[in-house]
């Protein structure tokens, strides 16, 4: 009952009052729109399914919880996917390395990205969380060099002491490179405009 008085004032209201103009990019460290992005509280299970549908134009969907309405408290939905081996020149069909320095890291190293994205109830809206990951594969030698491998180390500390309890085990073989905010744009955008087209009809 909640959901529907929300999304009915939601397209009384129109879509102007979630969509303000957003700011435009001046240069390539500055992004078009806010993230987390507002869109119009409108049914939950098309939210849900608005995000899963962009999200597997570029990964694979590993899991995901949708929006539930319990005792008139609204929860908040959220979906993973799968890690996925960025995309190079050499496959201009796939889209999760976007074009440009992106595309030519992943062509010249092996990256491989995963994302998540929430979905946070806000009032009249829904925040749009999306983050996109990246990780460098880290070798232990060059391939098809005569470099030994007997001495790899993955962990940080010299003494490291097998009889304490490990909080955290070391992430062998891949390097945490942050985010990859010009993925987070695209997915942005696309999601910013099939609500668009839900809130005019």
């Amino acid at each position: 009952m909640i959901l529907s008085t929300l999304a009915f004032s939601t397209t009384q209201m129109g879509c102007r009052a979630i969509f303000p103009n957003e700011p435009t990019a001046t240069s390539a460290s500055d992004y078009a729109l806010a993230n987390p992005l507002p869109v119009p509280m409108v049914d939950p299970d098309f939210a849900m399914n608005t995000v899963s549908d962009e999200l597997d134009n570029y990964f694979r969907i590993a899991r995901e919880s949708r929006i539930r309405n319990t005792d008139g408290i609204i929860t908040e939905g959220w979906v993973e996917t799968h890690k996925t081996i960025g995309a190079t020149y050499f496959e201009p069909w796939r889209r999760d390395s976007t074009f440009g320095f992106e595309r030519a890291h992943a062509t010249l190293q092996t990256v491989r990205r995963y994302a998540k994205v929430r979905l946070i109830p806000n009032q009249n809206s829904y925040l749009v969380d999306v983050k996109v990951y990246k990780e460098l594969e880290d070798k232990g030698e060059p391939e098809h060099s005569t470099v030994t491998s007997r001495a790899t180390r993955h962990d940080s500390a010299l003494d490291y002491d097998r009889d304490e309890i490990v909080l955290m085990e070391p992430i062998e073989g891949w390097i945490t490179m942050g985010r990859d905010f010009s993925l987070e744009q695209i997915i942005l955008t696309n999601i910013k405009t099939r609500f668009e087209k839900d809130c005019k009809q």
